[in-house]
């Protein structure tokens, strides 16, 4: 066997030592350049694991659906808002100052061209004295199917060409 750092033929039994974290097989007259290294290696135990036990894991809460409490705009609220302003005796220009917001976003709302964020309905509700949404409710929707249960095609409007 060769010495791992001079490369000489090592003729007696080679010495391991430790030279700069490196464990080298070297001849008698280089082993003056690192630690002898120990006989035994240390032997990394074999940890036990404990034993685990099993543990079902914890049911999920349900979840509060936001959207089933929330409000929503009734399908006619243009029609509401303008019956409600003409009642008043307000022009949509009138009516836009004290609700501080454009006459023609009111006309755009009774035309049903856009839907009014919550902030303007909030302010239509207060100053016509109408409500504009209601409480979603709490029933199944229907299938026409009978008992084959829902499909897509019931909840999707299908476009026919």
């Amino acid at each position: 066997m060769q010495c791992e750092i001079c490369g000489t033929e090592v003729s007696d039994k080679p010495r391991k030592v430790v030279i700069d974290g490196s464990e080298l097989q070297v001849c008698n007259n280089c082993a003056r350049f690192g630690e002898v290294a120990d006989k035994f290696s240390p032997v990394p135990r074999k940890v036990v694991p404990k034993e685990r036990v099993f543990r079902a894991p914890p049911k999920p809460r349900p979840r509060r659906d936001v959207y089933r409490e929330m409000p929503e705009l009734v399908p006619e609220y243009g029609q509401i808002v303008k019956v409600a302003r003409e009642r008043m005796g307000l022009t949509p220009e009138k009516l836009g100052i004290k609700i501080k917001e454009k006459a023609s976003l009111i006309r755009k709302i009774e035309r049903h061209d856009i839907v009014p964020e919550d902030s303007v309905r909030i302010k239509l509700e207060r100053e016509l004295n109408v409500k504009l949404t209601d409480k979603v409710g709490d029933e199944e929707w229907k299938s026409n199917r009978g008992g084959r249960g829902l499909t897509l095609g019931d909840i999707a409007s299908i476009k026919k060409r």
